[in-house]
């Protein structure tokens, strides 16, 4: 099983770190001639499929067609050669894959081998539940079940400590939960290790290990102290650093 698990954000990385991204999409996909794209995540999908062929794909040689394009989402997704899901809202992604009976087929074929890339909450949908998504539940999905392509959850754009807003000129402080709160709040009635993903950043993830690239993260673990996570550290399927 080969992923690529991205935090998204990816307008606030350097160009050394953008060319690093483009460098692992394209040894993700590189020898395949065709991608599909899942855009359930935006209600104009053909829009959305649009832009990210036309102004965010990096692989020249490689197609990228949404899955609004084609007539069988399953039978697209049983032929696919590689697989990325965008980012955007992961309530109305869930609900859109359990709608389109496209669980249990995705988890089939990725774990088969056909390589998947996830981006926002395109990531938050390979963990076992969507629970430790940012976004707004503008529509509840049936279930909350997710692919369960790996053991762990991620939380995406993950940031540390309180956030600062621009207010007329001044910056005033963010008194809302921090990520890290919001996390301990899951640990509260769930077992299930987390990872915040810093903005940009991402994990290789090849059968039962993965490897951070270009920034890091935090590990979360019911009733332990967090543990920061740079760009090199390679984990496991429990979140242990190996």
């Amino acid at each position: 099983m080969k992923l690529l698990l991205s935090s998204g954000g990816n307008g606030s990385l350097s160009k050394e770190q953008m060319k690093e991204l483009h460098g692992q999409i394209y040894k993700l996909f590189g020898n395949i001639k065709e991608v599909v794209f899942i855009s359930y995540a935006v209600k104009d999908q053909r829009k959305y499929t649009s832009g990210i062929r036309n102004f965010l794909w990096p692989l020249k040689d490689v197609n990228l067609i949404g899955i609004e394009e084609f007539g069988d989402p399953i039978q697209a997704i049983r032929d696919a050669k590689g697989i990325y899901i965008g980012g955007g809202n992961t309530f109305l992604l869930t609900d859109k894959l359990h709608k389109n009976n496209l669980i249990d087929i995705l988890k089939d074929v990725i774990k088969q081998g056909v390589p998947y890339m996830g981006v926002s909450a395109g990531t938050n949908v390979a963990c076992p539940t969507m629970m430790t998504t940012n976004d707004m539940p503008v529509i509840i999905p049936n279930s909350f079940e997710t692919l369960e392509l790996i053991d762990f959850q991620i939380n995406a754009h993950y940031h540390e400590g309180k956030m600062w807003l621009g207010n007329e000129g001044d910056f005033v402080k963010h008194n809302g939960e921090t990520r890290a709160q919001r996390i301990a709040e899951f640990h509260q009635h769930n077992e299930a290790p987390v990872i915040g993903l810093f903005e940009g950043s991402c994990i290789n993830w090849k059968d039962d290990k993965g490897e951070l690239k270009i920034g890091g993260g935090v590990i979360f673990k019911a009733g332990k102290d967090p543990k920061v996570v740079k760009r090199g550290a390679i984990i496991n399927s429990n979140l242990d650093i190996l």
